[in-house]
């Protein structure tokens, strides 16, 4: 913790229900443009996070001395450099500090209010030898967490006096802010700008790094030695004097996990999100939003694992208000929805497989999605947009100039990185199993008319895919076919076509491809999106943005394919595919202490010591972990006998592997 090139490694999150976080890295320093102690949504402006309270300048006077505790970096200059006082620190069950100054210790806690936008942050003077004084200096940006602030002339100095603080918007379109304190605080008005706040992480990725930051004035308070004191944070007003009882009573609610999997499932609360257009999944953090494609994937592990059926449904039918033509949106809502994937809609098929098989019925899955299913299909059988169609083989094709329409999206220049345009591999492993399922799900629900026009499609999609994508003498699939041009890039998406509860391989076939994989993808962290063979492979995640675009699918490795990998090599290897998996759960457990505490990251290098990167929580990335561990353990509960599913579950469930 004393040395701030380590401490600034590390990131804590922490995340309010609906929608706010607190982040920086665990020695207070903020070194992105995403930190902040109250970075929430602003839907009057974009319905995008905005870093409120960007940090708080923390001095305790004690003995004639200003012990500042706060650490920030200016032109390459830590100041303050509280970090040095910092004498424990604890990331669970929250983010917790204990400072030494001089002869006084002072303990720091911070969580977010229940269901509320309202950071609390408590002081207390565990010892010293006389009464000391805490001051408070907020530092706000208000600004859209992807820009920067400058100091200007159209800032609103003005303050309202409310219960135990202030109120402000210093900018008129924001949600004011409301800065309390639980105790008698003296606020003393004195509006200034701090300059050249430096951000670290953003100069390596290619960005602006340098920020302004203003502040209205501080708080000062009195301690006692023992005495504890809060400060609020938050987009609404509170009673301060019930700060310190609400805080109690949050943090005796708090557990301490203790398994890797318990962690994950902690972890999985904070993608999801209660905002006022519905419950919506945050793909990543910090920068990204609701994504319809990683919503989809990332559902299952982070609700139904966890009896979550209510918010899964509610997510959902969130999903489906936005279907347009078959597609779900790649990304954004409403009118700010986008649309260019060719897979999301077909995900959200294998989402509802998921809820078939931990609680669902697929009679009612059916009667309840159905039209909606039914459309999707139709959609794609007979062409909607980006060039998405059924051709006559019974395929799926997809592209148009300038887009990325599968996972592998990364565009440099208007140009795809991995351009996939045509038939690509894991889009109609996704057809195969949508068509299978709908049809399963049909005929339980007695719908005649669907099983009638569909039920010859399975046979010829699966026909038609082998003939496409695979190779007798290769022994595995083509990433991606296009006017009978094949790519053969090793790729983990061919994964897909094993892993899937419907596949269109024969068992020898899937057998090769997942030897394949095994031997040119995995690692310790998760698979490669590209061998190490290909030339064109790079083993870094970093740099600018045109750089890290480069890399993003070209060897960088993903933990959200875990999953899928699991279930394939069981699918092929059964009982001797567990020592394996067992061991890549075991030694995901440091990742967790790698970045953001106690998360995932959303990629690592290709190379080692396969080094975190891209967004330091990731939904999927979590999601599939929970998933991994879910598939090996009920694999073994269930080996040795002849039953396709868990005890207790219906026998209409819906068709899933163990």
């Amino acid at each position: 913790m004393n040395d701030p090139a380590t401490a600034t490694r590390r990131e804590y999150l922490q995340v309010a229900a609906r929608g706010a976080y607190a982040a920086s890295t665990i020695c207070g320093c903020n070194s992105r443009k995403y930190h902040g102690l109250l970075v929430a949504p602003q839907p009057q402006i974009d319905n995008d996070h905005h870093v409120l309270l960007s940090a708080l300048e923390e001095t305790v006077l004690c003995e004639n001395t200003a012990w500042r505790l706060n650490t920030q970096r200016y032109t390459s200059v830590y100041y303050p450099d509280g970090y040095r006082y910092i004498r424990e620190f604890y990331a669970s069950p929250i983010p917790q500090w204990i400072y030494s100054c001089g002869h006084a210790t002072v303990k720091k806690e911070l969580l977010f209010a229940a269901a509320e936008n309202t950071l609390l942050i408590r002081y207390t003077l565990l010892e010293a030898p006389c009464p000391v004084t805490l001051r408070l200096t907020p530092l706000l940006a208000f600004r859209n967490m992807h820009w920067l602030s400058k100091k200007n002339e159209h800032v609103n100095h003005h303050v309202t006096a409310v219960a135990g603080g202030i109120a402000t918007a210093i900018y008129p379109a924001y949600t004011p802010v409301y800065l309390q304190m639980s105790s008698q605080a003296e606020f003393t008005h004195a509006p200034d700008w701090y300059y050249n706040v430096e951000y670290p992480e953003e100069q390596q990725r290619g960005y602006d790094f340098h920020e302004d930051l203003y502040t209205p004035g501080y708080f000062e308070v009195p301690l006692e030695p023992g005495q504890s004191v809060l400060f609020a944070a938050g987009t609404r007003e509170i009673r301060p004097e019930a700060c310190g009882e609400q805080f109690r009573q949050l943090i005796s609610g708090q557990t301490v996990p203790h398994t890797t999997q318990e962690y994950l499932l902690k972890a999985a609360r904070q993608f999801i999100l209660h905002l006022p257009a519905g419950p919506t999944v945050k793909a990543g953090y910090y920068w990204f939003g609701a994504w319809g494609r990683d919503t989809c994937i990332s559902l299952p592990g982070l609700t139904l694992l966890s009896g979550d059926v209510s918010y899964f449904r509610q997510a959902v039918d969130t999903l489906l208000a936005d279907l347009k033509d078959g597609l779900l949106p790649n990304a954004g809502t409403g009118e700010r929805a986008i649309y260019n994937t060719a897979d999301a809609s077909l995900w959200l098929v294998w989402a509802l497989q998921q809820w078939g098989r931990y609680y669902g019925n697929a009679a009612t899955i059916w009667e309840t999605y159905g039209g909606h299913l039914a459309s999707i299909l139709q959609h794609y059988r007979q062409g909607t947009h980006y060039g998405i169609r059924m051709d006559e083989d019974g395929l799926i094709t997809a592209g148009q100039e300038g887009y990325a329409l599968t996972w592998m999206d990364a565009v440099t220049d208007g140009i795809p990185v991995t351009p996939r345009s045509g038939k690509s591999v894991e889009v109609n492993a996704l057809w195969y199993n949508a068509v299978c399922c709908c049809l399963q799900l049909a005929r339980a629900a007695g719908d005649e008319d669907f099983v009638q026009a569909w039920a010859p499609f399975p046979e010829r999609i699966r026909i038609a895919f082998t003939r496409c994508f695979w190779d007798d003498d290769k022994k595995y699939l083509a990433d991606c076919v296009q006017h009978a041009q094949q790519d053969w890039s090793v790729r983990p998406n061919q994964l897909f076509a094993v892993s899937l509860p419907f596949s269109p391989l024969t068992p020898e076939q899937q057998a090769a491809v997942m030897d394949k994989v095994r031997d040119e993808l995995l690692t310790p962290r998760g698979l490669r999106t590209l061998s190490p063979e290909d030339e064109r492979y790079c083993g870094h995640y970093g740099g600018d943005q045109p750089t890290r675009d480069r890399a993003y699918h070209q060897g960088t490795v993903w933990p959200w394919l875990l999953a899928h990998f699991a279930e394939a090599y069981l699918e092929v290897y059964q009982e001797h595919a567990l020592p394996l998996l067992e061991t890549i759960f075991e030694d995901m457990a440091p990742a967790l202490q790698e970045c953001c505490l106690y998360s995932v990251a959303e990629v690592f290098d290709g190379d080692y010591p396969y080094k975190a990167g891209g967004a330091v929580a990731q939904a999927w990335s979590v999601a599939e972990l929970l998933r991994f561990k879910y598939i090996i353990d009920t694999f073994k509960m269930n080996r040795g006998r002849h039953e396709l599913y868990p005890a207790g579950m219906e026998q209409n469930t819906i068709l899933c592997r163990y």
